[in-house]
């Protein structure tokens, strides 16, 4: 360490050296060229003077545009998109939203300690920062829309607000097409905002209790349609916790008192700052530095009758189709987006399933009292091993509401779907889940459990997969299912089986001009300007992850849209290579983020195997299924 310490002295030292009589007069040039930001900062270590020079560069760059900066629409748009003269600017772009700016020269002009730099960039940089930035807003917008039209309200709203948080800064008005009709993201967005949420419905739909504690199992809707997610904080009695993630339209809250006026407090989550923040560069510093626009009607009462002698909470029957948060004039006449209807493949259901079911009501009992000793004879070692991490090392699960279970025959197996639990940590998060338990057609007993997908992943598979045979669809869903659920229960010994053993494994990692942690791995060139794509080797991967399960209470992932196909891979026998590319959300109690997953397949053993894994941040840039196919040789 000391020795590369010299090392970077002396270089520094020569570069001062030479480099003042090469590069000044350069520099008067530069700063006498039009063309260009700059700026001398200094500092006593390198790294203060090169952020030094920066945040003033920052500022020259906000000062020049604070008169030209954004318009506020007043609906005077010509037919044929231009802006008329009327609009009036409003505000200014903020030093603290240059994040993303690329390509900031900088000429060392005196070493440290009381180090000088000078750093430039030319005009054309900013431009095209403001230009991505305009992309990256109509992303999120596109985003957002998709997302409601699959019900996945929270990802709307967060898709939503995002866009409205980067349209705050943007040099320029953005426009982006509303059922037909171009709006101002800046003005537009929150009223977009409140809109959905107004449209959000909740209900009371029961709640047991023993005078201590009170689970309440509420109903969500959207335009009278089950949500596919959604997250909020309620008010317990005590404070507001949270978040829960809603699923599939239901929700349980845990209330430690009755409520002393009759009414439930839940406020929706709309802003998901934190997953901005591990996100995107840009956003981090925007939270950071700009006034966060609150959304009124985020918060929404529902009314319940209380009785006090019998300690109860019981659906008040005046509300009982639910109640919506308030509404205003602004936005009432705000179109949501056409909900898309999902198509499912029917499935052959098990009609003699009793034994089953007497399983699966003694297996609940066990989940309720903790106990899943209680029914080590109903498992296989296998399977009694994953229930047990389950209950014991998995936060505090419970079981929702009472279970309406399917039986299903596939890949020879009988699937006892759903049981319905919430999940809670000790952070307040909390999720529900469905869990998937399969049985030994032989033996009778559960020799697995899993995580269930969201019924929209579960869709995008199995219309995918409409041609294939039944066993390649249940195959790769089982295998998704495997693989979220070996994160849940930390199963390292499981994910190592999965990956082979020279696994191609790529991380992608969004470049901004802010310092960002080092990724281990070799940098790979998959023609991405924005994005470094790094390659880890198997061990590399697997080693990160076994710190990570060390070190965090829980990594919960749920995944959501994706694409399928059966692929041709020269490598691989015919017919049993694949390629899934899933929408994926990471929550952990550090760290949260979303991005895509692409996995290639090898189904042709009993336990598929992992070819190639790829993450990739952000959609608008990322690459699709069919050009990562095209880019990577199998």
């Amino acid at each position: 360490m000391l020795a590369f310490r010299l090392q970077r002295l002396i270089f520094i030292y020569i570069c001062t050296f030479f480099g003042f009589y090469v590069h000044a007069q350069n520099i008067e040039d530069i700063k006498n060229d039009s063309r260009y930001y700059c700026a001398e900062g200094s500092g006593t270590t390198l790294e203060e003077a090169e952020s030094n020079a920066l945040a003033q560069i920052s500022r020259q760059i906000a000062v020049s545009i604070s008169t030209q900066s954004q318009e506020t629409d007043r609906g005077e748009r010509n037919s044929d998109g231009s802006v008329s003269s009327s609009y009036i600017q409003e505000g200014s772009v903020a030093s603290y939203s240059f994040a993303s700016l690329q390509n900031v020269r900088m000429t060392v002009l005196k070493g440290e300690p009381n180090a000088k730099v000078f750093r430039w960039v030319a005009k054309t940089e900013v431009d095209k920062m403001f230009e991505e930035r305009k992309k990256k807003i109509l992303d999120f917008v596109a985003t957002g829309k998709v997302a409601e039209e699959n019900l996945q309200i929270d990802d709307a709203l967060r898709n939503y607000y995002w866009a409205f948080m980067l349209a705050k800064v943007n040099r320029d008005a953005v426009y982006a097409d509303f059922n037909g009709k171009p709006s101002n993201c800046l003005t537009f967005l929150p009223l977009k905002i409140k809109s959905v949420l107004s449209r959000i419905k909740v209900s009371l739909v029961d709640c047991a209790g023993d005078g201590f504690r009170y689970l309440a199992r509420m109903r969500f809707t959207y335009n009278d349609r089950d949500v596919a997610s959604l997250q909020l904080r309620y008010f317990d009695g005590q404070s507001f916790i949270g978040p829960l993630i809603v699923r599939d339209g239901e929700g349980e809250l845990d209330l430690v008192s009755l409520p002393v006026d009759n009414k439930i407090g839940i406020r929706y989550e709309y802003s998901f700052r934190k997953e901005a923040e591990n996100l995107d560069a840009e956003l981090r510093a925007i939270f950071d530095k700009s006034t966060v626009l609150p959304i009124e009607n985020a918060l929404v009462e529902v009314p319940v009758k209380v009785n006090q002698k019998q300690k109860s909470i019981k659906p008040d029957k005046k509300f009982e189709e639910g109640v919506t948060a308030s509404v205003s004039a602004e936005y009432a006449d705000i179109q949501p987006e056409k909900v898309g209807m999902r198509k499912r493949i029917p499935v052959t259901t098990v009609q003699n399933n009793e034994d089953y079911l007497s399983v699966l009501q003694n297996v609940e009992n066990a989940i309720k009292t903790g106990s899943p000793q209680d029914v080590y004879s109903s498992f296989t070692t296998e399977g009694y091993k994953m229930f047990e991490t389950l209950i014991n090392k998995t936060g505090k699960v419970s079981v929702v509401g009472k279970q309406n279970y399917e039986f299903i025959e596939a890949n020879g197996q009988i699937l006892g779907r759903f049981c319905k639990v919430k999940i809670r940590f000790k952070n307040g998060q909390t999720f529900m889940d469905n869990i998937v338990f399969r049985f030994n057609k032989e033996s009778g007993k559960i020799q697995s459990i899993a995580f269930a997908l969201t019924k929209k992943a579960e869709d995008d598979i199995f219309n995918a997969a409409s041609s294939w045979t039944e066993i390649s669809r249940y195959t790769i869903l089982q295998f998704m299912e495997d693989y979220q659920t070996a994160y849940a229960l930390k199963r390292l010994d499981y994910i190592e089986k999965i990956f082979s053993d020279d696994a191609l494994i790529i991380t992608g990692t969004v470049l901004t001009s802010v310092s960002s942690p080092e990724i281990e791995g070799t940098q790979i060139n998959l023609k991405r300007d924005n994005i470094r794509y790094t390659k880890q080797s198997k061990q590399q991967y697997l080693a990160k992850l076994r710190r990570h399960f060390n070190e965090r209470e829980y990594i919960h992932l749920i995944f959501e849209h994706n694409v399928t196909q059966m692929i041709n891979a020269p490598r691989l026998p015919v017919g049993t290579a694949f390629a899934i590319q899933i929408n994926q959300i990471y929550n952990s109690p550090v760290y949260s983020d979303k991005g895509f997953l692409t996995l290639v397949l090898d189904a042709s053993k009993k336990l598929p195997l992992i070819h190639i894994r790829m993450w990739q941040p952000e959609k608008s840039d990322m690459l699709s299924l069919s050009e990562f196919i095209n880019e990577l040789e199998f």
